[in-house]
């Protein structure tokens, strides 16, 4: 499918290979994968049955118990679970900014198609949840190969657009989410961070790991404006003309600010923080991420 290879880029894929992301803290899920299960008892210890679901590989089946009732169960075993992660993604008004490089939603958009991709690779499990004013789609987390196009599909129809109530949306995840869990939250968090902290602090609540992507655009960064411009809120905002040497100060306190308490909020909650910047290529931005979370030396750029 062509809006696949729009959000997975086959070189981005590649690098990809070689790379993992993990939970630090021990989280629980469905299947085994790269971590180790919170559940007691040995891993080979017999739970339950339970009805065959749409997504189940057909190997978990019980035959037996099929020859006899002619209905479909699966084995469930007290130690079969695996890292349930849910990727968040703002899709508030704001995100829509973007000039050279591309708008911040499109960058975050492939940002969460390849930690989905590279997630399913490691055998975990993997939900979508997409936020603006509230929590507009969820996809419940799973492992199978197609699970990829749910979430690629998802993200291809989102509506990017209208007022951000980020915190809100995070109490809806915490709401949802039945088991211990990684949720990666991206967005350019850019509301109030003492709402930003409440949501936070309702997953940290629930014992779930949580990392805040933010992605921002270069602009955002440096207000580089230098001739009188015409400024129009992205979340519903009036717009104004103003000469941006009058502004410039003061929206880089404000920025810096905001971006400080957004630092303050993370390290009170225990959560982890990294920032992406739109003109750096995805490839490079997040090889280094994960390589640098792994401990692992990030390589030198190649001489020009």
């Amino acid at each position: 499918m062509s809006y696949v290879s729009r959000y997975l880029d086959p070189s981005l894929v590649e690098r990809l290979r070689r790379l993992q992301l993990s939970a630090r803290s021990v989280v629980q899920g469905s299947i085994t994968g790269l971590h180790r299960s919170p559940v007691k008892g040995a891993s080979v210890e017999f739970r339950q049955h339970r009805a065959y679901a749409r997504g189940d590989e057909p190997r978990r089946l019980d035959w037996r118990l099929l020859g006899r009732t002619d209905r479909p169960f699966v084995k469930e075993y007290e130690e079969e679970t695996n890292l349930r992660c849910v990727l968040a993604l703002d899709c508030s008004g704001s995100m829509a900014y973007g000039q050279k490089f591309g708008t911040k939603f499109d960058y975050a958009a492939q940002l969460v198609a390849a930690l989905a991709w590279l997630m399913l690779q490691q055998t975990e499990s993997v939900g979508l949840a997409l936020l603006a004013d509230q929590l507009d789609v969820w996809l419940k987390a799973g492992a199978t190969p197609q699970q990829l196009f749910r979430i690629i599909d998802a993200l291809d129809r989102a509506q990017v657009g209208g007022g951000s109530a980020l915190a809100r949306a995070m109490h809806d995840v915490a709401d949802r989410l039945e088991r211990r869990a990684l949720v990666v939250v991206v967005s350019d968090f850019f509301c109030p961070a003492d709402q930003l902290r409440s949501g936070l602090a309702h997953l940290r609540h629930d014992r779930h790991e949580v990392i805040a992507v933010q992605v921002t655009d270069r602009d955002e960064e440096e207000f580089p404006f230098g001739s009188w411009r015409r400024f129009r809120g992205l979340e519903g905002e009036e717009p104004w003309l103003a000469e941006p040497s009058l502004l410039r100060q003061t929206y880089l306190d404000n920025f810096r600010r905001h971006r400080q308490q957004l630092q303050e909020s993370c390290r009170a909650m225990d959560v982890e923080l990294e920032s992406f910047v739109t003109d750096r290529p995805l490839a490079d931005a997040l090889e280094s991420y994960l390589l640098r979370r792994e401990g692992r030396r990030v390589p030198s750029a190649a001489p020009a």
